[in-house]
């Protein structure tokens, strides 16, 4: 197996979905490796009927994270964990200050004469955000996805990958209204979602042992059915979340 091919490891997505091209090793490797990036949120709630409008919250978010894949003949384990820089916006007279964090597990093997890889993961994202006249609002999700990658070998200098992964999420939203809003507005509500993600990378190598990667992504969600029971007003139909994502990172093999 050639230099480059043992620095060709995975890479996970900033909403930390789909590892990139991995190809197999002989024995036990670990690769620690760390990212900055910048993602453009959405958050989009639906209108509640004719009492509340419509919510959204865009911003464009610094991410730093840190993760290890441990390799061993065709199959890798993933772990990552990235956070983001406090971030703010307006809705009608209030400025909403928010973060975003993600964890993830992720189980794959190498496939297609080590081109490709599949995989199947769980993870975990909760964001955060309050206002300057008192609302606290959080949405949590986690759930499990499945994907696949596929990767070029270009000239020698590197991998070009693509990268799909399907999500089946569940949601938690809760929303505190501040003092000038209508108390009842309250909520604590439970949703699905199904989602995608996609993405392109380009990875290289630094030295014998240290690789660099350079991606950009999108992930896509839609949650619907509501449930809160103690909601007394209607609930939005819909949540959305969308990232579009740049990141670069370095790895390390041990």
């Amino acid at each position: 197996m050639t230099k480059l091919s043992k620095l060709l490891i995975p890479s996970l997505l900033v909403a930390s979905i789909a590892p990139q091209t991995v190809l197999a090793v002989d024995d036990v490797t670990f690769v620690p490796r760390a990212w900055v990036g910048v993602s453009d949120y959405t958050f989009k709630q639906g209108a509640r009927g004719n009492v509340f409008p419509e919510v959204e919250f865009n911003v464009t978010f610094k991410m730093v994270g840190v993760g290890l894949t441990t390799v061993y003949d065709r199959f890798y384990v993933d772990l990552s964990y990235q956070d983001s820089s406090d971030e703010s916006d307006t809705f009608g007279p209030e400025k909403l200050t928010g973060d975003r964090r993600d964890y993830a597990a992720t189980v794959g093997m190498r496939v297609l004469d080590n081109r490709g890889n599949v995989y199947v993961g769980y993870k975990n994202g909760k964001s955060e955000a309050s206002g300057n006249l008192g609302t606290d609002l959080t949405f949590e999700e986690d759930g499990f996805f499945i994907g696949a990658s596929y990767g070029w070998v270009i000239a020698d200098a590197g991998m070009l990958s693509i990268n799909a992964a399907y999500a089946d999420l569940d949601g938690n939203l809760k929303e505190k209204p501040g003092p000038t809003y209508d108390p009842s507005l309250a909520m604590d509500a439970d949703s699905e979602a199904t989602g995608l993600s996609y993405g392109i990378s380009w990875n290289g190598k630094i030295s014998d042992k240290m690789g660099y990667s350079v991606s950009f992504d999108a992930n896509d969600y839609e949650f619907d059915n509501l449930k809160d029971k103690s909601a007394t007003i209607a609930l939005p139909n819909k949540i959305e979340e969308t990232f579009y994502t740049g990141k670069v990172s370095i790895s390390y093999r041990f």
